[in-house]
């Protein structure tokens, strides 16, 4: 699937990509494995130890809390890169505060998608963020089931080497 919204003049894009290809990204590669393992037989895990993490992807990790009414997500837990781009902590930030507007909507659909599904979703996403950059990655998103029987929790991780930025857009 593939998406594309205009903001501030530049097109903001978003393809999934096959989750076969995580396998050329391998600090995603790693964490697939360790939610893989920790899901076991129940398909989804209730979390996952920061511990068991490759020590390269604890800097570009989200937790993201789900919130049907109203619709949205809230960041639980960032790692030092987003805090540091953004010039502090973003811990109970709503996606709706960190995104533009129509990127929010595309975030929100793909995290609630990913509830719906309990499966992994593998991205390459490119926009503007709000403070004016350019922002590139592939990013992987794993749902968590803290109760143990719905997904009310995302881990979002970014691939280290493919995140880039640049300089203000407008």
């Amino acid at each position: 699937m593939k998406a594309e919204f205009l903001y501030s003049h530049v097109l903001t894009r978003s393809q999934d990509l096959a989750l076969s290809e995580v396998e050329r990204l391998p600090v995603l590669a790693d964490v697939l494995r360790v939610w893989q393992a920790a899901a076991g037989q129940q398909g989804v895990p209730r979390e996952i130890d920061p511990l068991d993490l490759p020590r390269t992807a604890l800097r570009h990790v989200m937790l993201v809390d789900l919130s049907e009414n109203p619709r949205d997500a809230v960041i639980r837990l960032a790692g030092t890169l987003p805090c540091e781009l953004y010039g502090g902590e973003l811990r109970n930030m709503s996606v709706n505060r960190f995104f533009g507007r129509a990127d929010a909507e595309k975030v929100l659909d793909d995290l609630f998608r990913v509830a719906e599904s309990g499966g992994p979703l593998l991205t390459q996403r490119s926009y503007v963020s709000i403070n004016g950059k350019l922002w590139a990655y592939t990013r992987l998103l794993l749902p968590l089931r803290p109760d143990g029987r719905s997904t009310t929790r995302i881990m979002k991780l970014i691939e280290p080497n493919s995140f880039h930025m640049s300089a203000n857009t407008a």
